[in-house]
C-alpha cells in the first residue's frame, strides 16, 4: 500500500528534469503492467519550474506510471532543496497487488522514508477496507493511523453511511509492511456498529498473507454423549512447505481430547496425519479409557512411471470414531503401495492391515495382506488389428486367528476389435487362466487358533468370448437418438472353483447393470464366472440440443446350465437371471433423475429398486432418494441384506447470502428415522455464521440414540 509511495514519486523527480518547464499536453496513460519495471511515465496538464523556492509544480490530472504502479493526483510539489514531497487533491495509489490507497494530501520528508498522511482511506485487493483521520509514514515499512476502522464488508448501496455487519475501531492501527501484520490498540469489535468486545491488543495477517501461524475459528458443538463442546483450533506454519493444526477438543462430560494434523509438501510429493487422543471418563467395550485414532496418507512421486504412497487408518477402539463424530466408517483400512503406469501396462505391489469396527468381529481375524503383486500387460496391436495381454497376480495373506492363503494367479489373453461395415461393432477375446494357492485352514472350523492344516489347489480355465454391438443413430427434429442392441456369448468349461480355495476377495457380488457383459462378474480372483452363457440387452440414448439427454441400458443373462457357485438372491443362481437396467434422464439442469432396479425374471417383481431424483433451480433444490433391497439371508458376507429406506432432502437459497438445508433418512419397514439434519448457514464477503442439529438414531454399544447442536463462525481476513 504506502510503501510504493515514496520511491514512485522520488522516481518521478529524478526523472523531472528529462521534461521541460512549460505546460505539457496530457499524454493517455497505457494500461497498468505494460510499462518494464524500470521505466516511467508522467503526464500533467501543466509542468513549471519555480526558481525562488527551488520547487518542481506537476499540476492537473498527474498521473505517474512505472511497471504495474500507478500514482494519481491533482498537484505534486517538490522542494529540491529540502527534499520534501508534497501530493494533494484526490491522491490514488494504485499497487501492482491490487489494492488502492486514497488520501487528501502526502507529505514526505527527508529521505521519503517518513511522512504525513491527511484522511487516509485503502482499499484492499479482496475489497476489505480501512479508513483512518490521518496516518504516518515511518521507516519506510510502518503506517501508523489514528482512529482507523477495518472492515471486509461491502457498505450498503443505498445506505452507505449504515454500519457494516462487522468492524474493528481502534484508536491506533499499525500496518508493518516488513512483518505483514496489522496490529489494534485499544479496539472494539462492532456489529451492526453495536460493540461487543473490546481488547487493548489485536493483531491478525494482512489481506495479502495467504498462510500464518495464528489460531482459526472456533467450533461449538452440544450432544448428550459429550456434552458442551468447543473445539479451538491453532495453526503453525512452520515453512513454506508444512504445518500443524493443532484443535484441542473441551467437553464438558468427557476428558480433553487432544487432537492435530500436519501436513508437508516434499519434493517429491505430500503427506498428511491427523490423529487424536484422550483419556475417557466412559471406557469403550474393551474397558480401556485410553481412546484415539491416527489417519495418515501420502503419495510421492519415485521417477516419471513410478511413484509410492500410503494410507493410514487406525483407531484404538471399535466405537471411538463415531462417539466422537470423526467417522462413520465401520472398517479400517491401512495400506502400502509402490505402482508404475507405463505406455499400456501397469505393475503395482501393495499391503493391506484390516481393522472392523463392526460388533462381533475379533480384529485378531481381521485379514494382512502382505504383499499383493499385480502386473498388467498390453502390447501394441499387431498385423492383424489385434492385441495381447498378460495378467499376473501374486498375494500372501495372513491372519492371527483363521484361515491363511497364498496365491499365484495368471492369466494371458487376444482381443481383436472389429468394425464391419455397415457399422457392425465385432469383439473376439480368448484366454487362459492359471491359479495356484497354497493354504491353511483350522482343523476344527469352531477353533480358528487352533490346529492348522496345510492344503494345495490348483485352476485352469480358458475362455472364449464374442461380443456384436450395432449402434444406430438417427435424428427427429433437433433431437439426436440412439440404439445400440448388444449380443455377448462366452465359452468356458464348467466348474472350476474347487471348494477347498479359500474366498477372500469375492464374497460381494452384486448383479447389475454396470456387469451385465463382464466375461467375470465376480469382484476379485478368489472366484471365477464359469460355463456356457450368453448376455444380450439394449442401450437407448436420446440427446437434445441444449445438453438435455435420456439414456437407458436393460438387459438379462442366460446360462445354459444352473451355476451352484451363485448364491440365492444373486440374481443369478437361476439359469435365466434376473433383469437389470439402469435410467438416466437429465432433460435441464433443473432436473436429475436416475433409476437403478433388477427384476425377477419370472414375474418382473422387484428384486432391487433404487431412485435418486434431484429437481429445482439453485436456489431451491430438492432430491428424493429409494432403496428397495430384496432380502438376502443367505449372502455369503453373513450380513442380513435387505430392506427400504428412503432419503428426503433440501437445499433452499431464499435470499442472497443465505442457505437452509434439511435430509431425513428413514426405515421405511421399520417406520423409523435413522437420522436426520437441519442446517442453516449465512455467508458474505466478511462473514460465515453456520449452525445445524442433526439426530442419530444408531445404536452400538456404548453409542446411543444423539443429538448434536453444531455452531461455527468465522469472521474473514482476521487470519
Amino acid at each position: 500500500m504506502i510503501r510504493a509511495l515514496a520511491p514512485l514519486v522520488l522516481a518521478c523527480l529524478l526523472a523531472f528534469p528529462a521534461f521541460e518547464v512549460h505546460a505539457q499536453e496530457a499524454v493517455p496513460l497505457p494500461p497498468a503492467g505494460k510499462l518494464p519495471a524500470g521505466d516511467l511515465l508522467m503526464t500533467a496538464d501543466q509542468l513549471t519550474y519555480d526558481e525562488a523556492t527551488d520547487t518542481v509544480i506537476a499540476s492537473g490530472n498527474v498521473e505517474v506510471a512505472q511497471g504495474e504502479r500507478v500514482l494519481r493526483a491533482a498537484r505534486i510539489h517538490y522542494r529540491q532543496g529540502d527534499g520534501v514531497v508534497t501530493a494533494s487533491g484526490d491522491v490514488a495509489l494504485r499497487e501492482p497487488g491490487g489494492e488502492v490507497l486514497f488520501a487528501d494530501s502526502v507529505e514526505l520528508t527527508g529521505d521519503l522514508r517518513n511522512g504525513v498522511i491527511h484522511r487516509l482511506g485503502i482499499l484492499m485487493a479482496d475489497n476489505a477496507r480501512i479508513v483512518a483521520g490521518g496516518a504516518r509514514r515511518v521507516d519506510g515499512n510502518r503506517t501508523v493511523m489514528r482512529k482507523a476502522v477495518f472492515s471486509p464488508c461491502e457498505l450498503c448501496p443505498d445506505e452507505p453511511a449504515r454500519p457494516p455487519l462487522w468492524q474493528i475501531k481502534a484508536g491506533t492501527v499499525v500496518h508493518d509492511q516488513t512483518d505483514r501484520d496489522l496490529t489494534y490498540y485499544d479496539a472494539s469489535l462492532e456489529f451492526f456498529g453495536v460493540p461487543v468486545l473490546y481488547t487493548p491488543y489485536f493483531r491478525h495477517p494482512d489481506p495479502s498473507v495467504t498462510r500464518r501461524s495464528g489460531f482459526l475459528s472456533p467450533i461449538y458443538r452440544s450432544s448428550r454423549a459429550l456434552g458442551a463442546d468447543v473445539t479451538i483450533p491453532y495453526h503453525w506454519s512452520f515453512s513454506p512447505h508444512s504445518d500443524l493444526t493443532f484443535s484441542p477438543r473441551f467437553t464438558s462430560d468427557e476428558a480433553v481430547v487432544l487432537a492435530g494434523e500436519y501436513r508437508e509438501r516434499t519434493r517429491d510429493g505430500q503427506y498428511a496425519f491427523d490423529a487424536s487422543i484422550t483419556q475417557a471418563s466412559t471406557p469403550a467395550e474393551d474397558g480401556g479409557r485410553v481412546r484415539g485414532h491416527v489417519f495418515g496418507r501420502g503419495l510421492f512421486d519415485i521417477d516419471e512411471s513410478w511413484r509410492w504412497g500410503f494410507d493410514v487408518e487406525r483407531a484404538l477402539d471399535d466405537t471411538y470414531l463415531k462417539r466422537y463424530d470423526i467417522s462413520s466408517e465401520d472398517e479400517l483400512v491401512t495400506r502400502l503401495f509402490a505402482e508404475q503406469y507405463r505406455h499400456r501396462s501397469f505393475m503395482s505391489g501393495s499391503s493391506y492391515w484390516f481393522q472392523s469396527l463392526r460388533a462381533g468381529e475379533e480384529s485378531d481375524r481381521s485379514p494382512i495382506v502382505l504383499p499383493l503383486l499385480d502386473a498388467n500387460l498390453v502390447t501394441a496391436p499387431d498385423h492383424f488389428g489385434g492385441y495381447a495381454t498378460l495378467d499376473g497376480n501374486l498375494m500372501i495373506l495372513e491372519r492371527f486367528d483363521g484361515t491363511d492363503s497364498r496365491r499365484i494367479s495368471v492369466t494371458g489373453g487376444w482381443h481383436r476389435p472389429m468394425i464391419l461395415s455397415g457399422g457392425h461393432l465385432i469383439r473376439i477375446e480368448a484366454s487362459l487362466r492359471g491359479d495356484f494357492y497354497h493354504f491353511y485352514t483350522p482343523a476344527d472350523p469352531l477353533l480358528p487358533s487352533g490346529r492348522m492344516e496345510s492344503g494345495t489347489a490348483t485352476r485352469l480355465v480358458p475362455q472364449l468370448a464374442a461380443e456384436w454391438r450395432y449402434p444406430l443413430i438417427s435424428r427427429l427434429g433437433s433431437i439426436r437418438q440412439l440404439i445400440e442392441p448388444i449380443v455377448q456369448g462366452i465359452v468356458s468349461p464348467d466348474g472350476g472353483n474347487p471348494a477347498e480355495i479359500p474366498n477372500e476377495d469375492s464374497l460381494d457380488l452384486e448383479f447389475d447393470h454396470t456387469n451385465l457383459f463382464s466375461t467375470n462378474r465376480f469382484t476379485g480372483l478368489d472366484r471365477v464366472e464359469t460355463g456356457r452363457r450368453i448376455n444380450y440387452g439394449v442401450r437407448l440414448g436420446f440427446y437434445g440440443p441444449e445438453g438435455g439427454r435420456a439414456t437407458a441400458l436393460f438387459g438379462q443373462s442366460i446360462r445354459q446350465e444352473e451355476n451352484a457357485l451363485f448364491e440365492t438372491g444373486s440374481g443369478l443362481e437361476h439359469r435365466l437371471s434376473d433383469f437389470v437396467g439402469n435410467i438416466y434422464i437429465e432433460p435441464s439442469p433443473w432436473v436429475d433423475l436416475s433409476l437403478r432396479f433388477r427384476l425377477d425374471h419370472r414375474h418382473a417383481s422387484i428384486r432391487r429398486n433404487e431412485i435418486d431424483l434431484a429437481a429445482g433451480p439453485s436456489w431451491l433444490r430438492g432430491r428424493i432418494g429409494f432403496v428397495d433391497l430384496d432380502h438376502q439371508p443367505e449372502s455369503q458376507t453373513g450380513d442380513r441384506l435387505g430392506g427400504r429406506q428412503a432419503l428426503f432432502g433440501f437445499t433452499a437459497k431464499p435470499f442472497d447470502n443465505w442457505t437452509f438445508s434439511s435430509r431425513i433418512r428413514r426405515d421405511i419397514e421399520d417406520d423409523t428415522s435413522i437420522n436426520w439434519r437441519i442446517g442453516l448457514t449465512y455467508e458474505d464477503e466478511c462473514v460465515l455464521i453456520g449452525t445445524g442439529v442433526s439426530r442419530s438414531f444408531t445404536r452400538d454399544r456404548d453409542i446411543e440414540p444423539d443429538t448434536v447442536w453444531l455452531l461455527t463462525v468465522v469472521l474473514k481476513q482476521t487470519g
